[in-house]
């Protein structure tokens, strides 16, 4: 399966009416993001598709402000810390790569979602709020009602 095979849903409410558009779009869960700036061979075929895609401009990923955190602190725990700045500054320079910030919109919709670990909760909620699916290997996320998760 390659990237462009993937349907992207288009926005359903107001909260998400900014992101109207053609390009599709996916959510960056915290492993899909580490393992395609570190060890892209662990990316599924269809995530390192749509990486591809997006590096080309095919693509729009939406990278959580918690995935960010989660790296940091991932790699601190690990003794070869990525720093927040690093990670933001990569983002920002990554065509078709955008930093998304913690705000109302993902909050309002916590209680949406029956995802136990509260990081995973955060993301799913990012998914809900651009309508769009999830890149990641995390069955609870690819269990998880009202979800689209793509590996």
């Amino acid at each position: 399966m390659e990237a462009k095979d993937i349907v992207n849903p288009q926005p359903k409410d107001i909260d998400a009416a900014a992101d109207v558009r053609e390009t599709p779009t996916y959510v960056v869960d915290t492993h899909a993001l580490y393992w395609h700036l570190s060890e892209p061979e662990q990316l599924g075929v269809a995530a390192d598709a749509i990486f591809r895609l997006a590096e080309a401009g095919g693509a729009r990923l939406v990278i959580p402000a918690i995935v960010v955190a989660e790296i940091f602190y991932l790699t601190k725990k690990a003794g070869k810390p990525l720093s927040p700045e690093e990670l933001i500054d990569d983002i920002s320079q990554a065509p078709g790569f955008v930093l998304s910030p913690l705000g109302a919109a993902q909050l309002r919709r916590l209680d949406m979602l029956d995802v136990p670990e509260m990081h995973d909760r955060l993301i799913a909620a990012e998914a809900l709020t651009h309508v769009a699916p999830i890149i990641t290997r995390d069955p609870a996320l690819h269990a998880a009602d009202g979800i689209s998760a793509v590996w």
